[in-house]
């Protein structure tokens, strides 16, 4: 395993005393679209991470990342791929990560070359430009699957669209589903008319988010026609996550538009 550049870590503990912290060698094989949290540090701080956390270099540039706990362990996913993209992180640079606040981390990069920051890294920019635009990962977890006319209406018959209501009740928009046999055994349904009040189009091409209150999030890829919305992939894993059966009501609350994130309630 390769070394930290020399003073490394002493500059960490100078710099942040008794600050949480870890360290990561970037590869452009396995972190170019995320980059996995090392299990110590999660065992530790995962329960006060939340779902969006921020990347902050030394001059003062910030960048969003979604916080994403799956199956291969707790990893920064959507936003991760911008900030690598942004900075021109190379193979092998080492990243220093410190727990600042909450969700808030200080990012120092050392070069693979010479072991020190770049000078862009420290020298605060005339302006920041920041992109959220979502990655949208192939996550296969559930059965491909589009649901058919009478898919459709029984999904239609237990799919109540309660966003008027919810709004008071909540404070977001939300829809209620009760989970039937074909919603168990092969996908769940998304109300299109829902969708198209509250959603932009183009988002039914990214990841959607749905987090419990139990705790954990889970990433979904849709799939859809002109008249029909389904998750594509994900479901079965979320489903037997959460032990979901049939009659189960599942309340969804879209708390975040932009990155298409529900609160998911189960009521048995």
């Amino acid at each position: 395993m390769a070394e930290p550049p020399q003073g490394l870590e002493r500059d960490m503990d100078d710099a942040y005393p008794k600050k949480p912290s870890f360290i990561k060698f970037f590869s452009m094989e396995t972190n170019i679209d995320c980059l996995r949290l090392p299990p110590e540090f999660v065992a530790y701080h995962g329960n006060t991470l939340p779902f969006h956390c921020r990347l902050v270099l030394p001059n003062g540039r910030s960048w969003k990342v979604v916080l994403l706990n799956i199956a291969s362990g707790c990893h920064f996913h959507t936003g991760w791929s911008d900030f690598i993209r942004d900075n021109d992180i190379r193979h092998g640079d080492t990243l220093t990560f410190t727990l600042v606040s909450e969700g808030i981390f200080d990012v120092k990069r050392y070069g693979v070359g010479n072991g020190c920051p770049p000078r862009r890294d420290i020298e605060v920019l005339n302006s920041d430009v920041e992109s959220d635009e979502p990655y949208s990962p192939d996550v296969a977890t559930s059965e491909d699957y589009e649901p058919s006319e009478t898919d459709s209406e029984a999904h239609s018959d237990c799919s109540i669209d309660v966003s008027a209501l919810a709004l008071a009740d909540y404070g977001h928009p939300t829809f209620v589903v009760v989970l039937t046999e074909s919603s168990i055994k092969k996908s769940l349904k998304i109300s299109i008319e829902f969708w198209r009040q509250h959603i932009r189009t183009s988002a039914l091409e990214d990841p959607i988010y749905f987090t419990v209150e139990s705790g954990g999030t889970w990433l979904l890829q849709l799939e859809h026609t002109e008249t029909k919305i389904w998750v594509k992939k994900g479901w079965k894993r979320f489903k037997d996550a959460n032990r979901l059966v049939v009659g189960v009501r599942c309340t969804f609350q879209l708390v975040d538009v932009d990155e298409v994130h529900f609160y998911v309630h189960l009521d048995r």
